[in-house]
């Protein structure tokens, strides 16, 4: 009667254990689902939305956030992906005059902070200065936004003929007003161009000027929504 080998047949080489592939497997399609579903990191390009988030910067987006008043949004259309911070929601009224933002009729207030520095990385390191202000929504929370260049005789002004946002519409700005651009990207947008709402900046890029604070070894983690003085804005 013949007994089966025990152990590894002589001269044929034991095959590696493959755990390790099925894992990787698994943590790149948990990443690729996370992605898809929950959030991403998404690095700036351009200052539309300093200074709050400027190029370099880092943010975590929330994938398919509804997004709300204050919230800064990704939003795409046409293989293009900008920054933009929601002024007014469906069912609000927005207008401007003199580059002061009403909300519903009732002027949202400024107050001024300084000057802010940059640099434009994409444009040959230039050095930019602006005036630096703080903006109120009408339920008192803050955002931090840009206007003219500093030293100019007055403030950057622009124009928002009054209208009410419709269903299913976002009206939306940059932080930056000054380099706010005219396209379709400005103003009242479809909430279907958001793919997420930029909640916070984990690590800081290089286009600061100067850097008050120095972010910690493990990241900024600036929250970048409007949020009460309390919270933080100052």
């Amino acid at each position: 009667m013949s007994r089966l080998p025990i152990g590894p047949v002589p001269g044929r080489p034991r095959r590696p254990r493959r755990l390790w592939r099925w894992a990787l497997a698994a943590i790149v399609l948990g990443l690729l689902l996370a992605r898809w579903f929950f959030v991403e990191l998404v690095v700036v390009r351009g200052n539309t939305g300093a200074p709050t988030a400027l190029e370099g910067d880092v943010l975590l987006v929330v994938r398919r956030a509804e997004p709300a008043q204050g919230d800064v949004v990704l939003l795409e259309h046409e293989g293009r992906e900008v920054l933009r911070r929601v002024i007014a929601l469906p069912g609000q009224t927005v207008g401007a005059d003199e580059g002061v933002l009403t909300i519903d009729d009732v002027p949202l207030a400024t107050r001024v902070v300084g000057t802010f520095a940059y640099r434009e990385l994409s444009d040959g390191d230039r050095a930019r200065r602006q005036q630096h202000f703080i903006e109120s929504l009408p339920d008192g929370r803050r955002h931090h936004i840009l206007g003219d260049h500093a030293g100019a005789a007055r403030p950057w002004t622009f124009a928002v003929p009054r209208l009410e946002v419709p269903p299913g519409f976002l009206f939306v700005l940059c932080d930056n007003r000054r380099t706010c651009p005219d396209d379709d990207l400005v103003g009242l947008v479809p909430e279907g161009w958001s793919q997420g709402v930029a909640r916070w900046l984990l690590r800081r890029g290089d286009a600061r000027e100067t850097a008050v604070e120095q972010a910690p070894f493990y990241g900024a983690w600036e929250w970048i929504s409007s949020r009460a003085e309390s919270s933080g804005v100052k």
